[in-house]
């Protein structure tokens, strides 16, 4: 690499840097919870049904929020949204401390709002200020995203065990978003001009469209399949015999898997005409995962063997989500459709797995049993693999 390509490479670096950092607030106040979820639930007496809303109410405002977030843009410009996702996410995680149970709840509500803006825009920021540098940014935001889910994962328990209780652990991913928020006010563009998007957009179109459908379906389960995971694994295993520290670390390990795949998928999905096989892999991986995991719960089989069917769960769904975001450009005809593909997909999207956690949480409450939750995420893998191998045909969504 000659001196010029390597200041070159240098600048890109650091003026995409508030990018990775705004992408590293995006989990930690959501990943955090499942660790000390027990913990929150005897706190305020909540049934497993109750708790999973803490975790059921942030997925599903990700999606009513990207359903407005075209809206909110028509009025402020992208930068400005940035801003206004990090005060969000800083003002609910503060709230959620307070020791009452709808202030929990709605603080929660304003998170998940928070998340729903930052899900969003940083990628449009990226087709907006690095357009020969989509793959390179789109990998590091997505890359932030899972090593921050993971750290937050992975810290959070021993946290409130050495801080004394899971408040002030969540307090320190509260945090988090107001010192990146001072960070993001010196985000400069030098080429381009920061100003409200005000193109008129198209989702009515998107709705006859079956192949916008099915990139929705693709994206909604397999995000089924993460948060119900994300939510309820520490439980799963900590009522299967293993430790609190264990069963944080395991989850931790779920989630840090999507660093390198975040980081390797985009490009590889970007080099085939075609990403079939990459989806039907990816299924493949986290079934074997899953599969594994039943066994251990249900029938205690193979505890040593947690770890590795943890890893497989991780890649399974480490890959599927950057692979999401990837086909949205891949197969976007313009920029517009971008645009409204990306809301579409997340809003619908991220609705469906909002069921996730809650469903998971009923069924165990009614059957004092993890065996019909398992199955039911069985069939939303069914349903991812039936709308990925649909969507991940070469063809170009037109609006």
């Amino acid at each position: 690499m000659s001196e010029k390509q390597l200041l070159e490479k240098q600048d890109f670096i650091l003026r995409a840097l508030p990018l990775f950092f705004v992408a590293m607030t995006l989990r930690p106040l959501t990943t955090s919870v499942g660790p000390v979820l027990p913990e929150i639930r005897q706190d305020f007496g909540l049934s497993a049904t109750a708790g999973s809303l803490l975790s059921t109410l942030p997925i599903l405002m990700f999606g009513l929020g990207a359903l407005l977030v075209p809206r909110l843009l028509h009025r402020v410009s992208p930068n400005k949204a940035i801003t206004i996702s990090l005060l969000a996410l800083a003002i609910g995680g503060n709230l959620r401390l307070l020791p009452f149970i709808v202030v929990l709840y709605l603080g929660t509500i304003i998170i998940g709002l928070g998340v729903a803006i930052g899900n969003i825009v940083p990628s449009l920021i990226t087709r907006r200020d690095f357009p020969t540098r989509i793959g390179g940014v789109m990998g590091m935001i997505a890359g932030a995203i899972s090593f921050s889910a993971a750290v937050a994962a992975l810290i959070t328990y021993p946290l409130a065990t050495q801080l004394g209780s899971w408040r002030e652990a969540l307090a320190v991913w509260a945090i988090l978003p107001l010192i990146i928020f001072i960070i993001w006010q010196f985000y400069r563009t030098p080429i381009t001009k920061d100003v409200p998007l005000t193109t008129p957009h198209n989702m009515k179109a998107l709705l006859r469209n079956p192949l916008a459908w099915s990139l929705t379906f693709y994206f909604g389960f397999q995000s089924v399949n993460f948060h119900s995971m994300n939510t309820w694994l520490p439980t799963i295993l900590r009522e299967a015999g293993t430790d609190p520290v264990t069963a944080g670390n395991q989850l931790a390990l779920l989630v840090l898997i999507g660093l390198p795949t975040g980081l390797f998928v985009p490009p590889l999905a970007a080099r085939f005409t075609s990403q079939v096989g990459l989806c039907v892999t990816f299924v493949a991986i986290f079934t074997v995962g899953l599969v594994g995991i039943y066994s251990f719960a249900i029938y205690g089989l193979w505890p040593a063997a947690t770890w590795l069917w943890v890893l497989l769960l991780g890649i399974g769904l480490g890959s599927s989500f950057p692979l999401a975001l990837t086909l949205v450009l891949l197969r976007s005809g313009s920029p517009e459709t971008s645009r409204d593909l990306g809301s579409f997909m997340q809003g619908g999207g991220y609705i469906i797995s909002a069921t996730g956690p809650l469903i998971m949480g009923f069924l165990r409450d009614v059957t004092n049993s993890w065996s019909a939750a398992f199955v039911a995420l069985g069939i939303a893998l069914l349903i991812q693999l039936i709308s990925g191998v649909i969507v991940s045909r070469p063809v170009t969504i037109h609006e």
